[in-house]
């Protein structure tokens, strides 16, 4: 059964139902998800303001939700008309622009405005109504946030949804998070510092929606809409959280590691659970799409794990070290972070790492501290005079006095000289590749080079990369390396001797032809030493006796001989072999 369905056989709740009758509708219908009837909250409200600009209190119990009483007969649909209920003005539905589990969004025909229309199963419980008549009362106007203007009403008078500010612009989710490549599509003349106006204007807007009481409770970046570094859209407003009524989705990387464990739905946020979505919203814009959670150099935990535990990748300084157990991070994201200022790499670590001061649940750093931290990197980068340090993806590392710069022999890049391949280790022997000449640098030794081998098994060619054809180089002039014969795969494959029927490696199989008995077989390498071994036996062994037809000496034929003689179509001497020779 769907979460909405769930509500099709709650019987009617009264508009002014007490709790005890409210949760016997939910007990009624079984609904787990929505335990949100007058129910405490699993934890304590942190961090309350007392700013007399606050419009919507924060409530410590969810407003109740029951049956809806008016379900509508009639879900407006692209071509249809809606009308603003008290206000009477109609909008024709064009077409969808945003959809989700609970309503499709509407573009109409006043440029202006989109209309976002609930689905029926949404409509069957009275939230969606109720939260919307709370969220309309109050005109908020801050720029980019498309806070409900109206509700919506089909042509019979029932409520189906709610009229928006119309946005614009690029998925925040979609283009700035996916790096590079995804910024470039939308934003090609971008650089780090409108990175920083574009976290500026996101972060500052959530700073005036907290002023007045908003939160978002769970925190969906699909939800920003980026028109320009200056112009950010905020759509889905009314699934954000608004005094007793929470968010009905959930998104499980926004959520704090501390809930994931016991997180329920929906639930209402408090600040300080807030303040870690927003950190991390500024750690992925900072980091173009880059999460601060590693995966494992060893597979032993899950995913959810690693969160849970705050395995944190990056580093700062000498004293704060990456997680023990987590993955380095690629060259790209560890030039960036380097070009990060210390404060804000202070800031980022001490916030996801376990053991960081801000980690813990109170302890996070708020709304306006991550206004001011970007704030402040804009101006560093506004004076900086080193164009890589702007630059979305620089290519190398930040340049300062104590780091001496060499160039790459492959890519001719420079790099610190702690970014090259330093040491490889064969067979147990730790060479110093570096004391050799090879200025091979950490990315272009994992890359492809041009070396390459074709498997004698499946006669498939392979490229080397540049880090293993430095090893075998290294190894055929130092340890009598052999050219390669077998690739990966086949040196995992197996198949069965044909004569003492072990399983072994496919490429130690060698075929050895059995002339005794006419046939060709497949056998491992013990096994064909020991067939040649026979073999020589064999030959070497008396097939008969003769007595030379010219001296009275008898002689002996082996079988090697004989199976000579027949091959050459020829027949068994008769005399000895010193009588043929004098002949």
């Amino acid at each position: 059964m769907g979460f909405f369905d769930k509500f099709k056989i709650m019987p009617t709740a009264k508009a002014n139902s007490s709790p005890e009758e409210i949760k016997s509708i939910i007990k009624t219908s079984d609904i787990d998800p929505l335990h949100i009837a007058n129910i405490s909250l699993l934890a304590t409200e942190q961090n309350t303001t007392t700013e007399t600009s606050r419009i919507f209190s924060h409530s410590l119990k969810f407003a109740p939700v029951a049956k809806s009483s008016h379900i509508p007969s009639f879900i407006p649909q692209s071509g249809h008309q809606v009308v603003s209920i008290n206000q009477a003005q109609k909008f024709t539905l064009k077409n969808p622009v945003m959809t989700d589990h609970s309503s499709i969004t509407y573009s109409t025909d006043h440029p202006d405005f989109f209309a976002k229309i609930y689905t029926e199963n949404a409509l069957q419980i009275d939230i969606f109504e109720n939260k919307a008549k709370r969220m309309v009362k109050e005109n908020i106007n801050i720029k980019g946030v498309c806070w409900p203007k109206a509700m919506l009403a089909n042509i019979s008078g029932e409520f189906v949804g709610i009229l928006v500010p119309a946005s614009k612009g690029f998925q925040l989710t979609r283009y700035i998070f996916n790096g590079n490549s995804g910024i470039n599509q939308c934003f090609p003349t971008w650089n780090k510092t409108d990175i920083c106006v574009v976290a500026h204007t996101i972060i500052d807007t959530i700073c005036k929606l907290h002023k007045i009481g908003v939160r978002f409770g769970c925190l969906n970046p699909a939800t920003i809409y980026i028109s320009n570094a200056n112009e950010v859209y905020f759509v889905d407003t009314d699934n954000w959280q608004i005094e007793g009524y929470p968010s009905l989705s959930r998104n499980v990387t926004f959520t704090p590691p501390e809930l994931l464990a016991t997180y329920q739905k929906p639930r209402l946020f408090t600040n300080d659970e807030e303040n870690y979505q927003i950190a991390l919203l500024t750690f992925m814009i900072m980091m173009p799409g880059k999460y601060p959670y590693a995966k494992r150099r060893r597979r032993i935990n899950n995913e959810d794990n690693t969160i849970k535990e705050m395995v944190f990748p990056f580093s700062v300084g000498s004293e704060m070290r990456r997680s023990s157990d987590a993955e380095r991070p690629s060259g790209a994201w560890q030039i960036i972070w380097d070009h990060l200022p210390y404060k804000m790499c202070n800031n980022f670590y001490n916030t996801f790492h376990a053991n960081g001061k801000f980690s813990q649940p109170g302890t996070r750093l708020k709304d306006y501290e991550w206004l001011n931290v970007v704030d402040e990197f804009y101006n560093v980068l506004k004076n900086d005079k080193n164009a890589e340090s702007r630059a979305l993806m620089p290519k190398t590392f930040r340049r300062d006095d104590k780091r001496v710069f060499e160039k790459c022999k492959i890519c001719g890049q420079e790099h610190p000289t702690f970014y090259f391949l330093r040491t490889i280790r064969i067979q147990n022997e730790k060479i110093s590749v570096w004391d050799k000449g090879y200025r091979v640098c950490l990315p272009c030794a994992i890359d492809q080079s041009d070396a390459s081998f074709t498997c004698k098994s499946c006669g498939r060619t392979f490229y080397y990369t540049n880090r293993t054809k430095i090893i075998h180089e290294i190894g055929r002039l130092n340890f009598d390396y052999k050219t390669q014969k077998w690739c990966h795969d086949c040196k995992k494959r197996t198949a069965i001797c044909s004569r003492c029927r072990c399983e072994v490696p496919i490429f130690q199989l060698k075929e050895f032809q059995d002339k005794r008995r006419n046939i060709t077989i497949n056998v491992c390498g013990k096994c064909f030493s020991e067939l040649i071994d026979e073999e020589k036996r064999w030959k070497n062994a008396i097939y008969t006796t003769k007595k030379c037809t010219s001296c009275p000496r008898s002689f002996t034929i082996t079988n090697g001989e004989a199976e000579f003689f027949r091959n050459k179509g020829m027949n068994l001497p008769s005399r000895c072999p010193m009588c043929r020779g004098r002949r």
